[in-house]
């Protein structure tokens, strides 16, 4: 089984800034996400040197959470 995580920093920052984009997204409202929601993609690419992780939301906006330090 393959299984991909968000390390602490990486969910914090997520957290953040998903508060933050929630203000100013258009798709924010939960009746604009459409019936089985999809609004944010993640992504996870891994490297030779470590994990690189970022986060798409529908309106274009993305946020890279890569946590260097666990490199």
């Amino acid at each position: 089984m393959i299984l991909f995580e968000l390390s602490e920093q990486e969910q914090q920052d997520f957290d953040e800034w998903k508060v933050e984009h929630n203000k100013t997204c258009k798709f924010a409202d939960p009746m604009s996400q459409g019936a089985i929601g999809g609004r944010l993609s993640f992504q996870f690419t891994p490297t030779s040197l470590g994990m690189i992780t970022k986060v798409k939301c529908a309106c274009g906006e993305e946020i890279d959470l890569t946590d260097v330090s666990n490199w």
